[in-house]
């Protein structure tokens, strides 16, 4: 049997897939922020939305470490793939075909989404959503270069390597395989 290892535009619709899921679950945090910002616990919620790194903690535990849980969960599952990839037909496995253990996929996962994370801590530090003039220092600079160079990364690997595997792959031991044409 041959493999045939997914490459960059079925890992992208699968991705798209999920994101529905995402960008669902965005629209009811961002309904219940709202909810907060104007209910009992407004000035509780002003506190957190008003200090940049209480914001940027908040944001981790209610956004980034859901999605990190959710690939984690479903690439570690029985069926080896998200919503996403299960409907595009691919799914990630060891070398040797086997899923990925919780803690492979959890690996995965939290390199896969680093930038993301790297990006929010940064822009979170800027204040960029307050309105209020940008604070910008090298360092932030330096972040947002770094979460690009670690997304370019990942893309470059994808694209060149015979295998379409990106560091959070190698990392985890997974490939990203097609399972039906």
């Amino acid at each position: 049997m041959t493999i045939s290892y997914a490459g960059l535009l079925p890992r992208l619709k699968a991705f798209l897939w999920d994101y529905l899921i995402i960008a669902g679950y965005i629209v009811l945090l961002a309904i219940i922020s709202l909810l907060l910002l104007n209910g009992p616990f407004r000035q509780q919620a002003a506190g957190i939305f008003n200090n940049p790194a209480l914001y940027d903690l908040f944001a981790f535990l209610t956004l980034v470490f859901p999605v990190i849980l959710y690939f984690t969960l479903q690439e570690s599952s029985s069926s080896q793939a998200t919503w996403g990839k299960r409907k595009i037909g691919i799914r990630v496995v060891k070398a040797d075909n086997r899923r990925l253990s919780i803690g492979g996929a959890f690996l995965r996962s939290v390199i896969k989404y680093l930038p993301w994370q790297i990006a929010h801590t940064c822009l979170f530090q800027m204040r960029v959503w307050t309105g209020a003039p940008v604070v910008n220092s090298p360092w932030l600079s330096a972040g947002l270069v770094l979460a690009w160079v670690l997304a370019g990364s990942y893309l470059v690997t994808m694209l060149v390597t015979k295998t379409h595997q990106t560091p959070y792959d190698w990392l985890a031991g997974s490939y990203v395989i097609v399972v039906k044409d």
